[in-house]
């Protein structure tokens, strides 16, 4: 009985993450992405400074990858890990599975580290083209709005970066121990 209320408290929990950061981190993030697309585009139409068509078009760069990035887990990891949920609340035991989940478990949790790391990489590139605010250059106020934006999605990666990695990877690797995932 306890193991079972256990069971159906990681499955709950579990489900109930998966739900708040697509919701509170993955929504907010592309809504940011959105926000400062838009501003890049004000920026473009009322003629870019040379010294700021760097960094929009890197904003750009970056944008697009991070919108890819939060598209492909909420298409791929979360449709997963709700899976993961349901295999543990039904007791599933990858054990007696003819091999494939492996594989597939351990693919996904390898793809969510993996896009981690690609956009720490593409938030480094970010800060190097960043053009100080304190310089004598006078930027118009729509580069600023940009800028805050930006930093906006910076803090929203850097939040989701702990929560996947504090919260939600240790509890998927517990769900998965829990079915049995066979590591090597």
């Amino acid at each position: 009985m306890e193991k079972e209320m256990q069971r159906s408290n990681l499955t709950a929990n579990l489900t109930q993450l998966v739900d708040r950061i697509s919701m509170d981190n993955y929504d907010e993030i592309i809504n940011l992405c959105h926000n400062a697309d838009r501003q890049i585009e004000k920026l473009e139409n009322a003629g870019l400074q040379h010294a700021t068509t760097q960094y929009t078009n890197t904003c750009a760069e970056l944008i697009k990858e991070v919108i890819m990035y939060i598209t492909e887990r909420k298409e791929r990891v979360i449709p997963y890990l709700k899976e993961l949920s349901h295999k543990a609340e039904t007791n599933h035991d990858c054990s007696t599975c003819s091999g494939g989940c492996k594989v597939n478990h351990d693919l996904h949790l390898i793809e969510l580290r993996a896009s981690h790391s690609a956009m720490r990489s593409i938030l480094n590139r970010l800060q190097v083209v960043a053009l100080p605010l304190y310089s004598d250059t006078a930027f118009p106020d729509a580069y600023r709005v940009l800028r805050n934006q930006m930093v906006l999605i910076e803090n929203g990666l850097t939040e989701l970066f702990f929560l996947e990695e504090n919260y939600l990877l240790p509890k998927v690797v517990d769900a998965q121990k829990r079915i049995n995932v066979s590591r090597k």
